[in-house]
């Protein structure tokens, strides 16, 4: 009994802490910079519309909606009106102080306060825009979440090239955190899974149905599928299955690049299929990050090969004696 409980001790540790590459992690915040400033980016023009007290959306619905805990950019307009600032500088103000954090981020420039602080001002635009805000932008919130607690700054970064002392290419907190991105994904998919086939509408084809035709969301004239109704029917099972399977199939080596293709193709449907590009987006960089990086590491080991043996061999056209 005491084997049995010191093997299973044994094989916890290593599924958490066998050191891996920090890199992963590098090439994680950097992702999340980028796809963070490009999302707000492209809301630009509608700032004050989503934003602002007078847009889209009164700020004092936005007020009874949120918890008092949660932040918003009223705390700072605020603040700032006491002593002469509106509310549009105040917004435009903070929109480019949030660049700028990200820029910081993505670069590695105090790593650890840049992802605290993306996070905060995040949570602002997420609160006072919280009617305008879909699934995107909750897996955003993660994100930061994750750049905010994991050791981000240990390569690919300014903190890096200042520190003093060298840092392991790997280290067991790497591996820690993919597991529990990998564990997180695991859990978002299954219930995704679970609550879609405890409706009837996943099961009938009338999910998929709605998800090409809905006016506003379809990029592709997909009438002809009302001739055809048994392709709806079988993309929703298929969906059904990919979601609920997902912590299985995920953590088996041998069917883990079939699902993670299958997912990938999912969300790339969705960006195709229904415009929903930033959505599929993070999702498909969630996945990658969690369960793809081997096989992206080792594409890119191929293709630098390849390159260097391309690079290296001679050229018979022109033989000069």
């Amino acid at each position: 009994m005491k084997t049995i409980i010191q093997h299973s001790l044994s094989s916890l540790d290593r599924f958490f802490f066998k050191p891996s590459n920090n890199n992963i992690l590098s090439c994680f915040r950097i992702f999340v910079a980028i796809y963070c400033g490009y999302q707000f980016i492209t809301i630009y023009p509608d700032l004050l519309n989503i934003f602002g007290a007078y847009g889209f959306n009164r700020g004092e619905v936005v007020e009874i909606m949120l918890a008092d805990f949660m932040p918003r950019i009223s705390w700072l307009t605020d603040a700032t009106a006491s002593i002469g600032i509106g509310e549009v500088t105040t917004i435009y103000a903070l929109f480019y102080f949030y660049l700028f954090v990200l820029a910081a981020l993505a670069i590695g420039l105090g790593t650890r306060l840049s992802a605290v602080l993306a996070l905060f001002i995040h949570l602002m635009f997420f609160g006072s825009g919280k009617v305008f805000m879909y699934g995107a932008d909750y897996f955003t919130s993660s994100c930061l979440f994750y750049c905010a607690i994991m050791p981000m700054g240990k390569s690919w970064s300014i903190d890096n090239l200042l520190r003093k002392r060298k840092t392991r290419p790997q280290s067991e907190m790497a591996t820690f955190f993919m597991r529990l991105l990998q564990i997180h994904l695991c859990f978002v998919y299954l219930f995704g899974g679970f609550s879609k086939m405890l409706g009837t509408h996943w099961w009938n084809g009338l999910a998929i149905w709605r998800a090409v035709s809905v006016p506003g969301f379809y990029n592709i004239d997909m009438s002809w599928l009302a001739s055809y109704p048994w392709i709806s029917i079988l993309l929703g099972w298929s969906v059904l299955l990919l979601e609920f399977g997902y912590p299985l199939f995920m953590f088996f080596r041998k069917t883990r690049p079939f699902w993670l293709a299958a997912i990938i193709g999912m969300h790339l449907g969705i960006a195709v299929f229904m415009g929903l590009t930033q959505f599929a987006a993070i999702m498909i960089f969630l996945n990658l990050s969690a369960f793809g990086g081997n096989y992206v590491q080792a594409l890119w080991t191929k293709a630098k090969n390849a390159f260097t043996n391309f690079e290296q061999t001679p050229d018979k056209t022109h033989c000069y004696p």
